[in-house]
């Protein structure tokens, strides 16, 4: 085949490659799931050197160990992809196994993240202190400021480094619900998904299904008032009864956000779990050593204070841009109709962080850490809180403490995938444990704008009618 041009010759060379494969394999499961992984890599590469993604390629599925979308586009892992590439072309190798295994591994060579000494101090104090001005950090770290806003650069591109914010919706008169199920066949679950995105939109903060569309997880945001509490209550007995063979609604309390730099020296080539974690246990390495571990940071959900549209809405665009500037903030409330001061919105900012109702942190991504992993366990309160130690072991984490129990959602090393899935399932040996809900490899459904939800809020409560909650094309009205 040729290559039209240097720029998408990977892109061309993964076309060539299915090409092959198709004509040595014959249909089957796992040639679809091959065809699944040429093609994210394709989107992958095509991303990397800045080319036109065609309609298809927006409407991909993500693989279940890749998502060519979402993955952090990066120069040295499209020239390892391509290294590969190479080789299995030359040799002309079709085995699913090998060219699964090689291309994967192409994704994460050691050069691409490494982590500098200085590095892993920088993030330990971001993960520590957050909130510390960087001319401040500049001088614990004993750098110059141009210096370590360098560095920061640097981890943008090593690991994806973003600034986000954890915000408690308690203060906003909102409660926080999980709901994990299983729906009752494949059709089911696409007419669940239109009904969280046509009838339920307005309170859904997040979706997601697995890849067999059977199991999933759905987030919302619900008015902690009576009436709305009643309906939402409703409206999950009713899709339990005509969607869901198994349903757990989790009413979540408190969260925690964990990454590893505050306890682990890990082998940034590889963040490998710590040893010991997997010699004893999660629940056994937290009991043992529960005076010296350090706890993970963690956001209660309290009770509302007086807010407006402008509290909602910058809280609101803060939670996913941490560091976004003034003139980026301004501009984004000014396309919901609010167009106040720098001033007054400078205040408020600094409201919003002082009472504790946005709390700074920071997340990363890395062709190192894979895998994905969101496990719902139902369990006594004691446990919940050592679960939420126990996965701040790992490279990076969240928990979430609920009324029955906890969500917790781990980033995995390929290498370490069967040991952390084998610690945390295996914690239903503890009596303490009732059930251990597993969900890998989900793909995203969609989530609620805030301007859908802002002009609810009346200034006393938010003002949402029984039509809300209603499923027309169900027959479910009130």
């Amino acid at each position: 085949m040729a290559i039209v041009s240097v720029s998408s010759e990977a892109a061309n060379l993964l076309v060539a490659l299915k090409d092959n494969i198709h004509e040595t394999m014959p249909s089957s499961p796992e040639l679809t799931e091959i065809d699944s992984l040429l093609d994210n890599l394709r989107v992958y590469a095509k991303r990397v050197k800045g080319l036109p993604l065609d309609e298809e390629d927006y409407q991909l599925e993500p693989h279940r160990y890749f998502d060519g979308m979402a993955g952090v586009p990066r120069e040295r892992v499209y020239n390892s992809l391509l290294r590969r590439l190479r080789v299995i072309l030359r040799f002309n190798i079709t085995s699913f196994q090998k060219v699964t295994r090689d291309l994967l591994e192409g994704l994460a060579p050691e050069e691409v993240d490494r982590i500098s000494g200085r590095e892993i101090r920088l993030l330990s104090l971001l993960y520590q202190r957050p909130d510390t001005p960087q001319a401040q950090m500049a001088k614990e770290l004993r750098i110059s400021l141009p210096t370590l806003r360098k560095d920061i650069q640097i981890l943008e591109e090593k690991i994806g480094l973003r600034f986000a914010n954890l915000i408690d919706w308690g203060r906003f008169k909102l409660r926080l619900y999980g709901v994990f199920f299983i729906t009752k066949g494949v059709d089911a679950s696409k007419n669940f998904q239109k009904i969280l995105q046509e009838n339920m939109s307005t309170y859904l903060s997040s979706a997601v299904f697995d890849t067999t569309l059977l199991r999933g997880f759905a987030g919302f945001k619900i008015p902690d008032q009576g009436k709305p509490l009643k309906l939402f209550n409703q409206q999950l007995e009713f899709l339990e009864d005509n969607y869901f063979e198994v349903m757990q609604v989790h009413d979540i309390k408190k969260y925690y956000q964990s990454v590893c730099f505050d306890h682990f020296d890990y082998d940034t080539s590889t963040w490998l779990v710590e040893g010991d974690v997997s010699a004893l246990g999660l629940l056994n390495f937290v009991r043992e050593n529960w005076t010296i571990l350090p706890k993970p940071k963690g956001l209660p959900v309290t009770i509302a204070r007086p807010f407006d549209e402008l509290d909602f809405y910058l809280a609101s665009f803060l939670v996913g841009d941490g560091h976004a500037s003034m003139k980026k903030i301004q501009n984004r409330l000014a396309s919901v109709g609010i167009d106040v001061p720098r001033t007054t919105v400078s205040t408020r900012k600094s409201r919003l962080f002082k009472e504790g109702t946005l709390r700074p942190y920071f997340v990363f991504s890395t062709p190192q850490l894979p895998f994905f992993i969101s496990f719902a366990i139902r369990c006594e309160p004691y446990i919940s809180e050592q679960l939420a130690v126990a996965v701040a072991q790992m490279p990076m984490a969240f928990a979430q403490i609920t009324n029955i129990g906890c969500i917790v959602h781990v980033f995995v090393p390929s290498r370490s995938l069967g040991t952390i899935m084998n610690l945390l399932s295996l914690t239903l040996e503890d009596e303490g444990v009732h059930e251990v809900w597993q969900m890998q490899q989900f793909h995203n459904v969609g989530s609620a704008d805030p301007a859908i939800l802002a002009p609810k809020w009346n200034g006393s409560y938010w003002n949402w009618s029984e039509e809300e909650f209603a499923i027309p094309s169900l027959g479910f009205e009130f």
